[in-house]
């Protein structure tokens, strides 16, 4: 589905046909991804009663119109396709860095439930992946792959590939890795190389500095102790083995949270659980939604 707003033509992914009498779900993707993380859910036990649904945030995958640069304004342009669908109270689903936008979205949108995945807060950037993230993709796309993966699926996840840059565009010969980028040569573990490419190949963006970007909004987010203290309808979900965005039950965030139900710490997974365990993470989910 593509909407004309004001400053953008959004790209917007219907995992099932869209019902305006239905309540609809609506992913926001971590950094530098786009809406075909959705293909890697399995929630077709929601798809009777609610609409799934995958933004395309400014310079991710199809949308396009100017770049912004911090959460906030990602969280009004997600308010203006909230508005131009007529979409009341939805269930915002935000990964990692979307995750931060889902967060903030729901202090100024009212919301039926926002659920986080693999968030820290704050979330602090590193300026190595930073640097990587502005020079290189397939340089950022490893270190976050490097520290964010524990494990590899059972089976293969098939993604349909689509644009113009990114890390999954590359294709293997003989162990040459061609990405936008140039090419390298992968000689310590070419198999893991094949065996991350669903993952891999959805960091793609219009604009070659969209992770970049991402991450640096990460760095500056803060919500204010009124916005903090007034968080309502909030759900967490935590890996047990992410290196990059560890639970901390002390953290601020949860000040009014009930720990035992708002949070859930999904076992033997890291910072990518729709990758690495989508049956696990997809239960989950629905649970949740299920429990509202």
């Amino acid at each position: 589905m593509q909407l004309n707003l004001e400053n953008h033509k959004a790209n917007i992914f219907e995992k099932n046909s869209f019902d305006s009498k239905k309540t609809s779900i609506v992913f926001l993707p971590g950094a530098g991804m786009d809406h075909r993380i959705i293909s890697m859910f399995r929630l077709e036990d929601l798809y009777e009663e609610y609409n799934i649904l995958g933004i395309d945030l400014p310079g991710h995958g199809y949308t396009s119109g100017p770049i912004v640069d911090s959460i906030r304004d990602h969280s009004n342009f997600c308010i203006d396709v909230f508005n131009k669908m007529d979409i009341k109270d939805p269930i915002v689903i935000g990964h990692s860095w979307g995750g931060l936008v889902a967060l903030d979205l729901s202090t100024e949108y009212q919301n039926k439930m926002t659920i986080c995945m693999n968030i820290a807060y704050p979330f602090l950037v590193g300026d190595m992946l930073l640097d990587y993230a502005k020079g290189n993709l397939d340089q950022a796309v490893e270190f976050l792959t490097k520290y964010g993966v524990y494990k590899f699926p059972k089976t293969e996840i098939k993604t349909k590939g689509f644009g113009t840059m990114g890390s999954g565009f590359y294709g293997r010969t003989k162990g040459q890795i061609k990405s936008p980028y140039g090419t390298k040569v992968v000689e310590d573990d070419p198999e893991r190389e094949i065996k991350l490419y669903p993952l891999k190949r959805l960091f793609n963006q219009s604009e070659k500095e969209i992770s970049s970007i991402d991450l640096k909004s990460c760095n500056v987010f803060r919500l204010t102790d009124d916005q903090i203290n007034n968080l309502k309808n909030i759900k967490y979900v935590f890996s047990e083995k992410d290196k990059l965005a560890r639970f901390n039950p002390e953290n601020d965030l949860f000040k009014n949270s009930d720990i035992d139900n708002d949070i859930s710490i999904l076992k033997e997974v890291g910072h990518f659980p729709f990758f690495e365990d989508p049956d696990l993470i997809s239960k989950e989910l629905v649970k949740i939604i299920n429990l509202k």
